[in-house]
């Protein structure tokens, strides 16, 4: 039974039109970033050869850490699919096994999001092949690195991070509550790097980074230009204690999935609503005729504004007074604190923590989040009435169809706006607290 839930599920990925642009967008970036000096992946090369091994894995690598929040739509997709199609409880009533369903669609996921990464990897290859690269910047183009960046660090990664996903998206039954859990791990994964990034703790920060950056970092620290043009680190010392750490605790991440799973519709909840008792209704003797008053129906400009205010102001208030726009924003600004707090010296000087350097701290450790909570409320605003199976409903309403449009637009500036604001103010009272109070809101 396995192996028809992975096959069927697998068949439901590789068809979907959401695969191949995810996958198609990130090869051509990767293809971009072989061939170009000005798109760069992972920071500059130097001299090193542009296909260079150790370039070829640390691009994977980043391609890895960068589909992060895109791979969650096939392995969390998958741990949801028959829960969002209301198909969960067809397969919960068959003989299937739990190992069997839980592991042909988690099976699944990771080959999708494998797939994604091989398709860059195709993209990365062909890069280095275009008419303008300077041929004195290309080596010999070796296999073994494409296949020593996916046996160490691809595949390791990508089966911690899917099963990371799937853990969440199996016990809360929620892609949003799985988006929050992804970010949660990136801002702390974000935290713990600054944390550990000086030469006292670099075998610390080797261990503990689940992406294997920092260990293959190590192990190439003092290579020449020339090594990094033709050798792999060995997998031994810090490397291979990281990436058996790393994939154990992806096993454990889905050994705990199978253990937890419950056969129901309703997913992990921290607190629940107290039900209140419901009190009886009197009988009524005698019922009298209801006239309803007539209401003319307004369509003049003045009717349009007070539709789009009061849509909008649901539409707003609903993102932002939702827990999970509020967890988000909790999570950036701990990242961005983080980033403040740790990065507050330059070779030993410590810096006034003047305007323009609060400034850079946001872009660097904290407005990259807003584009990724952007881009997952722009898409579960439009699809919320269908999701929630009232879109029949709310398109019967007396409404021009741009009205629901701009609300749900206005509910997404709004949220830029909240957003960058708490940033600013966060920034500022970081700059009192350091005592330097030539705040400049401008």
């Amino acid at each position: 039974m396995f192996g028809e839930i992975f096959r069927f599920e697998l068949r439901q990925q590789l068809k979907s039109p959401l695969f191949w642009m995810i996958a198609i967008a990130f090869a051509a970036l990767a293809f971009a970033a072989a061939g170009s000096d000005h798109i760069r992946i992972g920071g500059g090369i130097g001299n090193t050869h542009r296909n260079a091994p150790f370039v070829v894995v640390q691009m994977l690598t980043f391609f890895a850490i960068l589909g992060m929040f895109l791979i969650t739509v096939f392995v969390a997709g998958a741990a949801l699919r028959d829960f969002d199609a209301g198909t969960a409880e067809l397969f919960f009533a068959t003989p299937v096994s739990r190992r069997a369903y839980l592991g042909g669609r988690f099976a699944a996921g990771y080959a999708a999001a494998v797939g994604v990464l091989i398709v860059v990897a195709v993209g990365l290859a062909t890069g280095v092949m275009v008419p303008w690269v300077d041929p004195a910047r290309l080596g010999p183009t070796s296999g073994t690195a494409y296949l020593y960046a996916f046996g160490v660090v691809v595949l390791p990664d990508l089966f911690f991070l899917s099963a990371l996903m799937f853990l969440i998206a199996t016990l809360t039954r929620s892609m949003l509550s799985t988006y929050i859990g992804v970010i949660a791990f990136f801002v702390l994964w974000q935290i713990a790097g600054t944390a550990t990034d000086s030469p006292d703790h670099l075998t610390l920060g080797a261990i503990i980074d689940p992406f294997g950056l920092g260990a293959f970092d190590v192990a190439t620290r003092y290579w020449t230009a020339e090594e990094r043009n033709t050798k792999l680190p060995g997998i031994v010392g810090v490397l291979l204690l990281n990436r058996v750490l790393w994939v154990g605790i992806g096993a454990v991440l889905i050994g705990a999935a199978l253990a937890w799973f419950r056969p129901d519709r309703e997913g992990l909840r921290l607190w629940r609503r107290r039900s209140k008792p419901v009190a009886a209704e009197p009988a009524i003797e005698h019922r009298s005729r209801i006239v309803l008053p007539t209401t003319p129906l307004q369509n003049n400009a003045a009717a349009r504004l007070t539709q789009y205010w009061k849509l909008a102001a649901f539409d707003t208030r609903g993102v932002l007074l939702g827990v999970a726009f509020i967890v988000m924003l909790v999570f950036g600004l701990l990242n961005l604190g983080g980033s403040l707090f740790l990065s507050n010296e330059l070779f030993g000087t410590k810096l006034y923590p003047v305007t323009h350097l609060m400034t850079e701290a946001m872009d660097g450790s904290y407005n990259f989040l807003l584009v990724i909570i952007i881009a997952f409320y722009a898409g579960e605003l439009v699809w919320r009435e269908r999701g929630a199976r009232i879109s029949e409903v709310t398109d019967a309403f007396s409404l021009p169809d741009f009205i629901p449009l701009l609300s749900k637009l206005t509910a997404l500036i709004a949220v830029i706006g909240v957003f960058l604001v708490a940033g600013a103010v966060e920034c500022a009272l970081y700059q009192l607290v350091r005592g330097y109070t030539h705040i400049e809101p401008g």
